[in-house]
């Protein structure tokens, strides 16, 4: 390896690679702009290639950047990994990694995630987990009240100043007891017949509240006239199996209850209400390597997620 080759140039350039703007480079590293571009030339003239292209709408990877970006990032993590090793066996602090989480998320992917996380854990990390619906966790974000949030994308005006990598698309399904009579109904005639059973729905100050609206205008349908709104999913998934009543909410929530065959789809969810939930990060904030871990083993366990495609009934 070229002695001229520092770690300030690696990690100047993976900071480059992440932010895609000077601006934030020059933050991150607490450097000024100039000092940035330096280091990035400087780079490049010992790679003897272009690794990144410059223009006005910031940063960019060239295809030799990308490889020199995967190959750098993982060597990053590698010695960041021994380093906190070594820090670990002494007597550090543990870290605390503050974390808010949608309740399907809570439900659905946190636990083996922190099983995960703690099998791989060199030191001790102690985390602050809370739930909350994904207006509250936006709000605790900006707030600087929580690191790292697990949550819904927001409007524009909520992602402001914030990063979102995605994870899955959670659709809304309809839900019935299993042996409910609107699943003798052909699948077609479903839809029609929910206006005859009492309907859980949520407020219209939650976030899927519109889309639920939607759906069924979409397929000119009125909302039933007997109507539970509640937000209380425990309440949901006590009620449904030992009722008539119908339940249009997040797959995560009843997912375990319609695998166990507890409860069934009425009707395949419509594309129009499947919602990216990903991982959401302020900007400014510097990514501690346990948040990256975290991070990292909620890509790999939700990578190959299988989508919803069981036919209902």
């Amino acid at each position: 390896m070229d002695r001229r080759l520092k770690f300030r140039h690696i990690q100047c350039f993976l900071e480059a690679a992440r932010s895609h703007h000077l601006t934030e480079v020059a933050r991150t590293l607490n450097v000024t702009q100039a000092a940035v571009s330096k280091t990035l030339t400087e780079l490049e003239t010992i790679m003897g290639m272009q690794l990144i292209v410059r223009d006005r709408s910031g940063l960019s990877l060239t295809p030799r950047g990308e490889v020199f970006y995967h190959y750098a990032a993982a060597g990053m993590e590698s010695f960041e990994k021994g380093y906190e090793g070594l820090v670990g066996l002494s007597d550090a602090p543990s870290i605390e990694l503050r974390i808010g989480v949608l309740p399907t998320v809570a439900a659905r992917f946190m636990p083996q995630a922190m099983n995960t996380f703690f099998a791989q854990a060199t030191q001790p990390v102690n985390f602050a987990l809370q739930t909350g619906y994904n207006r509250h966790l936006f709000d605790l974000l900006h707030g600087g009240k929580i690191d790292l949030a697990i949550a819904r994308i927001g409007v524009p005006e909520m992602m402001h100043e914030l990063d979102f990598i995605h994870l899955y698309a959670e659709p809304i399904v309809l839900v019935a007891r299993a042996g409910h009579p609107i699943l003798a109904l052909p699948t077609a005639s479903r839809m029609r017949a929910v206006k005859d059973y009492p309907f859980l729905l949520a407020p219209k100050d939650t976030r899927i509240r519109p889309i639920i609206e939607q759906s069924f205008a979409t397929l000119n349908i009125p909302l039933p006239g007997t109507l539970i709104e509640t937000v209380s999913n425990t309440f949901g998934r006590s009620y449904l199996p030992k009722s008539d009543g119908l339940w249009m909410i997040s797959y995560g929530v009843v997912g375990d209850l319609i695998e166990s065959g507890v409860l069934a789809l009425v009707a395949e969810p419509l594309d129009s209400t499947r919602e990216p939930v990903g991982l959401v990060r302020r900007l400014d904030q510097e990514m501690p390597v346990a948040m990256r871990q975290l991070m990292s083993i909620l890509l790999a366990q939700t990578r190959d997620l299988r989508p919803l495609t069981d036919s209902p009934g």
